[in-house]
């Protein structure tokens, strides 16, 4: 059985260059959760099926195969929005600087010690750590001290505390602060979408194109008045109704099934 990822990847990479040509200007806003919509497109496709070819038949001007895609198309925009980066709250930043900022201290101080114990083959490079202040260069710092404990490891292991678990959480937490932190004065309000960004919402754009066409079936079959009965919505959060097993038993005689309202 194909795993799940490997679905949603094989999606992606089917659709994503059939909609790269959709236009910035024309892209839906996105705010939404991708695996909602993953979900309600397959209900979508559940409520059109049993009536899908005939409608759009008689239609005529309906792309039944475009519908019927939705659901695949629901796997691709989960596989890119996990893509897509999203900044960090102001919270998880701190907890992060909280853990970087005495191994930064120590490793620069080691630094300084080695350097002047004349282990470091190109003092200049510590020398350049020194200076600035600030939480980017304080993360710049931590991603520096493990570039220069590396390149010179031949002279300096054994000759100080640290080991490579100890280097690897200080180069990841420091290259993870510079991919979250603003640099001051920079101009972010108007910065372009990313590339994942950006194929994500053509992605979405094209979901609400082709729920669209459905939604002109579904209004064929039910009508304008009652469509959004049966017609599921892309973005409604739905709860799963309780296992069959934990309901009470109808009573055998009941002339009339007692009808579950909807959750």
């Amino acid at each position: 059985m194909t795993p799940p990822s490997a679905d949603r990847e094989s999606a992606f990479n089917h659709f994503a260059p059939l909609v790269a040509g959709i236009p910035e200007s024309d892209l839906e806003l996105w705010h939404y959760d991708a695996e909602i919509l993953r979900v309600n497109t397959q209900r979508t496709l559940d409520a059109l099926e049993p009536f899908l070819q005939a409608t759009a038949k008689k239609m005529g001007h309906i792309n039944v195969a475009e519908i019927r895609e939705l659901p695949r198309l629901g796997l691709a925009l989960a596989f890119a929005d996990a893509r897509v980066f999203v900044a960090a709250s102001a919270r998880e930043i701190k907890t992060t600087q909280a853990r970087q900022r005495p191994k930064r201290k120590l490793a620069i101080a080691q630094l300084v010690i080695l350097n002047e114990m004349g282990l470091i083959k190109d003092p200049s490079k510590v020398e350049a750590i020194l200076p600035g202040k600030g939480p980017v260069d304080e993360a710049r710092d931590g991603v520096a001290c493990v570039a220069v404990f590396r390149d010179n490891a031949a002279k300096v292991t054994g000759k100080h505390p640290f080991d490579d678990a100890w280097f690897a959480e200080l180069a990841a937490d420091s290259n993870w602060l510079l991919d979250q932190l603003k640099i001051t004065g920079a101009k972010v309000d108007k910065q372009p979408k990313s590339p994942d960004a950006l194929g994500r919402d053509q992605l979405f754009t094209e979901i609400v194109r082709r729920y669209g066409q459905g939604k002109k079936v579904a209004v064929e079959r039910w009508g304008w008045k009652s469509v959004d009965e049966h017609y599921p919505s892309l973005f409604a959060r739905v709860v799963a109704a309780p296992a069959a097993a934990a309901a009470p038993a109808a009573p055998a005689a009941s002339a009339t099934p007692a009808v579950k309202p909807d959750p």
